[in-house]
């Protein structure tokens, strides 16, 4: 969708669509929302193309360097998808958690939903090895083989959590193989639980502050050394059957994250 709007069209977007309260903050900020809060009231269906980076310049009145910082922004959280040459697209079923079980950070402004959206894009996926927290709830044998995921989650759309993600290949034979890029966007606590036929039923999570390794700050895009909160969060279907381990490095934001056991 490239159909050009005269000004004052593009001004009745930017009231429409951006926010008042977000008056003040970076501009990037300020037209990123705009853009996203345009795509989840439907004024782009996904799929549709997005006006071009010097058309968005010109109905904006942005500078390039801006319309293109918001736009990156967006394709990091899985909600537009930039294709050199091409143009932006709006992402094919949105790929968003509205419901997450973990990583559940409080709506606050008039209008936002009780617990933000996740938008989860899979980076790698590998064996672990070693000892840690995972293996201490999970309990791997001699042999058995543990899968762990990593992912960055757009919180939002505003910062990035990455996560890494635990479950013996085993007993998820289906989803240890599956191609990664079938993984994007999927709720992986769901998808799990599935697989067993059971609910996820008990949950525990414990919160600590820890300095993030060269890969998290990476994945995060934030400066090596920065410290923030690590979230771990250990899932079972019923008393005695682990199901998957879940650690979340969550960067300095402003938003309240919700942590509690579920039973």
């Amino acid at each position: 969708m490239t159909v050009d709007m005269p000004r004052p069209a593009a001004d009745d977007f930017l009231r429409r669509y951006g926010k008042r309260a977000m008056q003040g903050l970076p501009k990037y900020v300020q037209l990123r929302e705009a853009l996203r809060g345009a795509i989840n009231a439907g004024h782009w269906e996904p799929g549709a193309r997005l006006p071009s980076d010097i058309d968005l310049t010109r109905l904006t009145g942005y500078s390039l360097g801006t319309v293109q910082r918001a736009l990156r922004e967006l394709a990091d959280g899985c909600i537009v998808v930039r294709s050199q040459g091409s143009g932006t697209y709006v992402s094919e079923g949105g790929g968003g958690i509205d419901a997450p079980l973990h990583l559940r950070f409080r709506g606050s402004a008039e209008g936002e939903p009780a617990f933000l959206p996740l938008y989860p894009k899979v980076l790698s996926r590998t064996r672990a090895s070693g000892s840690g927290a995972w293996s201490a709830w999970l309990r791997p044998e001699e042999g058995t083989d543990i899968v762990r995921i990593d992912r960055q989650l757009s919180v939002n759309g505003e910062f990035i959590v990455f996560n890494r993600f635990y479950f013996d290949a085993r007993v998820f034979a289906d989803i240890a193989a599956r191609p990664l890029a079938t993984l994007d966007g999927v709720n992986l606590k769901q998808l799990l639980g599935e697989a067993v036929s059971m609910p996820i039923s008990d949950v525990e999570q414990h919160v600590s502050f820890v300095q993030f390794d060269a890969a998290g700050c990476k994945a995060m895009g934030v400066k090596v050394g920065t410290r923030g909160l690590l979230l771990e969060s250990a899932a079972a279907a019923g008393r005695g059957n682990p199901v998957y381990f879940l650690e979340s490095f969550i960067p300095p934001n402003d938003r309240r994250l919700d942590v509690s056991a579920l039973r």
